[in-house]
């Protein structure tokens, strides 16, 4: 499963409904094909249909529902690469990081070319402060995928070498990434950051406005966009930010704070 944008979880009531519904259409729609599909392809449909329910119930932080659908996967398909790097990323999101490691290196060893299991132990040895090693995975993960699956991974092996305080090397990835995935847009206030930290404030200004004006805006873009203003002593943007910020999110902390500071001006 490859790193995606977040998407709404689906917890409790009408979300586990909708899983369970999406279960049963699945399950019955390779039942239904067994008498007309031969058995090798009524295998292949049922795996398929199963890693895609897991999938879902993983999305859904279902996690032992999750798991018991890999498992079945894998009573189907013992050796199947994608299964044991789906157990990997279940047993990563429960905290069970020696059994993710162990699953990882599996699927690896199955299939050493996968971008998707590459990226995914990638993301995994990030978070374990495993820095050089993770940036060898997001160096083959890109290698071997293209179109926006290599920009994701490029995207997440910038945000390693940000972890990892490579200021000007996160820069560079992230920023390649971010110009051939404009649909990024809903990350880009940390590749705005990383571009004021470095003093690229023309840069940064050019995102925050795409940021702004998108669905995407937050009174966290807003607050980062007054703040870049007032760096760049522009009185006028500073005060259509802040107006702005007022106008969507008065409730928030940083529409508190411009209140305190333009009180202080």
């Amino acid at each position: 499963m490859p790193y995606s944008l977040p998407t709404p979880s689906l917890k409790g009531g009408f979300g586990i409904g909708l899983l369970h519904l999406l279960s049963n259409c699945l399950l019955s729609l390779s039942l239904s094909l067994l008498l007309a599909i031969p058995a090798k392809a009524q295998t292949d449909a049922q795996i398929q249909a199963r890693l895609a329910l897991a999938t879902a119930y993983l999305h859904a932080e279902l996690f032992s529902l999750a798991m018991l659908e890999t498992d079945q996967v894998l009573t189907l398909s013992p050796q199947l690469p994608e299964a044991f790097g789906l157990k990997a990323v279940i047993y990563q999101k429960q905290g069970r990081l020696a059994l993710a490691g162990s699953f990882f290196q599996k699927a690896s060893h199955l299939a050493p070319r996968s971008a998707q299991i590459a990226h995914n132990w990638g993301v995994f040895e990030c978070e374990q402060g495993l820095f050089e090693s993770a940036f060898l995975k997001f160096e083959l993960a890109q290698r071997h995928s293209e179109g926006l699956e290599r920009d994701k991974s490029l995207w997440m092996w910038g945000i390693c070498l940000l972890q990892n305080q490579q200021w000007e090397a996160a820069h560079l990835k992230m920023n390649e990434s971010f110009q051939r995935q404009p649909s990024f847009i809903s990350e880009a206030l940390v590749l705005a950051s990383l571009k004021i930290q470095l003093g690229r404030d023309a840069e940064a200004e050019k995102i925050l406005d795409k940021v702004n004006d998108s669905p995407s805006v937050s009174a966290q873009s807003l607050w980062l966009s007054v703040q870049l203003a007032q760096r760049q002593n522009q009185a006028v943007k500073k005060n259509h930010w802040g107006k702005m910020l007022g106008l969507l999110f008065s409730n928030s902390v940083q529409w508190r704070a411009y209140q305190v500071e333009a009180s202080h001006d």
